[in-house]
């Protein structure tokens, strides 16, 4: 429908989902049951199964509520229900469905329905249950956060942060223009739209309030997309973008590890803004940035806390659908009605406002006739924030944000199109261990030979290099010893080189030690020295040893010479441990990581280093 351009898309997409892995995190054992609206033991013909995958930020709270709904002893016509938990980012799941995912759970809560229009846009309508407009089981919205000192630091200079027409204005003067030269350009943090809700919101405010801000349409068309007026604003904001996070939940917990090592004297924000559901700031901002509600106390409070801003110029509100999915047999289908009944019951909705949710109206819960909120020249009303809310991110009780209307699936494929085009271009080095210790095979259950690491790593490298496109750039270099490192392929753009690459990686052999800390400086320097102010700049470093040779000054002077201090670094180092624990040095790789304000993804189990591999290079869009 999109010409090559949306083949390249839809091809980077696939890769994408299908490397997700479920993570379980609910499954309790058949309680003694009652009959719904009863007081005794019920009889049960037999126990129904259901499995439910939910989005990542409300894995937390939807574990306690499926304890809750396995002990609760419900019961429907004889059929007993148990419920089965699993967390993926919505995104995620919506690719892996639209590729035939093998074993899909019968009940979908992504965190917008703007996912299955999505499915439903790309001729996969069929995989959903028809259901009632509006089915949710609770609701947030997109905000955008700033750390105390940030949002001070904009007051007191009189340009508060309001409008994404400001964030541009940020992204274009730097902080030289508000007394911080020191902080250098501003940093925007947002994750990757095709996996991401907060990423996929992302992209649809700025789109719309691009339109509104340069007067280019009243009602959003795809038509509008390509205007240069558009263009221009969307690639401003994104030019300020550090990085595509791969899942906000990890997002969130490195910024609050990030601050919590942050001393006063040498302060300098992780990111200055991040765009995320304001549900996981209230949850970052009682210290538990991961999404687990347990961690919530006083004691773990960050130190300065992160303050949200309801964009005027338009945001959205996430409406968490509750989906059935066709594949659920009629007897699944009943026991997931009586799951969703129980969510939307009012002891379950103020557990979802204890963390951070906006629980539904009252009217809404009371039939299947689901509540379509009020319209007005095709804005939604939002709902109330909760006391919770108003007390811990400061909000006022009658608050009222702007919302623009959620597109259809046509506009919202054609806004992730074009944002490819847009988001802001990677230069990424890659920078990889064959020392001899990558010749050791790996116990692979399911292979009658096992492969080496080396093995392994070759074709997971290569499928994540498709991640990028034609116009990111890229090299190879690889370490061990005697020399330290080699520049196998120089960094040049992916598609003068992608042929080459491929040849060079199924070329590579494993041998001597392990020059870890040269190579890493080396590496820095060269990127740092060649940096492109206009392109996230990255190594991608793996490494599954200590380092063996002659440094000076050990990790320690390493992580000396990477360290930015107050400034922002030009060149973030995202590092990948793979192999057993005791043989990584996985602590120098995190503290790499950190410094560089990036990120670390395990493949300590060298089983895991394809899904590894993807949440990195999803990190450069």
């Amino acid at each position: 429908m999109f010409g090559g351009r949306a083949h390249r898309f839809f091809r980077r997409r696939h890769a994408l989902g299908g490397l997700v892995g479920v993570v379980l995190v609910a499954a309790t054992a058949v309680a003694p049951r009652v009959a719904v609206g009863g007081h005794g033991p019920a009889d049960c013909d037999r126990t129904e199964t259901i499995r439910v995958t939910s989005s990542t930020e409300k894995a937390g709270v939807m574990a306690q509520l499926v304890d809750r709904y396995n002990d609760a002893g419900r019961a429907v016509a004889g059929l007993c229900g148990h419920v089965q938990l699993s967390a993926r980012t919505s995104g995620a799941t919506k690719n892996d469905l639209a590729e035939g995912m093998k074993d899909p759970p019968q009940v979908w809560l992504p965190t917008s329905s703007m996912w299955t229009s999505l499915l439903a846009q790309e001729g996969h309508g069929d995989l959903l249950v028809p259901e009632p407009a509006h089915r949710s089981v609770t609701r947030s919205m997109l905000v955008i956060a700033m750390p105390q000192p940030v949002a001070e630091t904009l007051a007191q200079h009189g340009a508060p942060l309001a409008t994404w027409k400001d964030v541009l204005d940020l992204a274009q003067k730097g902080w030289s223009a508000y007394g911080r030269s020191e902080w250098g350009k501003f940093v925007l943090g947002r994750d990757n739209a095709e996996t991401s809700t907060s990423g996929l919101a992302a992209t649809v405010a700025t789109y719309l309030a691009a339109a509104h801000a340069t007067g280019t349409a009243t009602t959003p068309t795809s038509d509008w997309l390509n205007d240069p007026d558009v263009v221009g604003f969307v690639h401003g904001i994104e030019s300020s973008v550090s990085r595509y996070g791969d899942e906000a939940v990890l997002f969130m917990q490195q910024i609050y590890d990030a601050e919590q090592k942050q001393d006063d004297a040498a302060y300098r924000p992780y990111v200055d803004a991040i765009v995320i559901q304001e549900q996981m700031v209230y949850l970052y901002n009682r210290g538990a940035p991961g999404g687990d509600p347990a961690q919530m106390s006083d004691e773990r409070q960050p130190r300065r806390p992160l303050r949200v801003v309801y964009p005027q110029d338009g945001t959205l509100e996430l409406d968490h659908p509750f989906v059935v999915l066709a594949s659920a047999t009629p007897t699944q289908r009943r026991v997931a009605e009586d799951f969703y009944r129980f969510l939307v019951e009012d002891d379950q909705q103020r557990l979802f406002a204890d963390v951070g949710f906006r629980p539904l109206p009252a009217s809404s819960t009371e039939n299947d006739e689901h509540d379509k909120p009020d319209e007005h020249d095709g804005q939604s009303t939002a709902t109330r924030p909760t006391e919770q809310l108003v007390r811990t991110l400061g909000i006022p009780a009658d608050q009222a944000p702007a919302l623009v209307p959620v597109p259809d699936g046509k506009l919202l494929a054609a806004m992730l199109e074009n944002w490819d085009r847009v988001r802001r271009k990677a230069r990424v080095l890659l920078l990889l261990d064959v020392s001899g210790s990558m010749n050791e095979p790996v116990d692979d259950p399911d292979k009658a030979v096992d492969a080496t690491k080396l093995q392994l790593m070759i074709p997971a490298a290569e499928r994540a290099l498709k991640l990028l496109d034609d116009d990111d750039e890229v090299g190879l270099w690889t370490f061990s010893s005697g020399p330290a490192y080699t520049e196998v392929v120089p960094v040049s753009p992916v598609g003068t080189v992608r042929a080459a690459l491929q040849e060079r990686l199924r070329g590579l052999r494993a041998r001597g030690d392990t020059a870890l800390f040269e190579a890493t400086q080396r590496a820095s320097e060269m990127m740092t020295a060649n940096a492109d102010p206009e392109r996230i700049n990255a190594i991608v470093l793996l490494s599954d040893g200590q380092n063996t040779e002659r440094y000076p000054g050990d990790a320690k002077a390493l992580l000396a010479a990477l360290d930015p201090g107050t400034s922002d670094t030009p060149v973030r180092i995202f590092t990948v441990p793979y192999g057993r624990a005791d043989n990584a040095d996985v602590g120098t790789l995190a503290e790499i990581a950190r410094l560089t304000r990036a990120a670390q993804y395990d493949a300590r189990n060298p089983l895991d280093i394809d899904a590894a591999f993807v949440r990195v290079f999803r990190n450069f869009g």
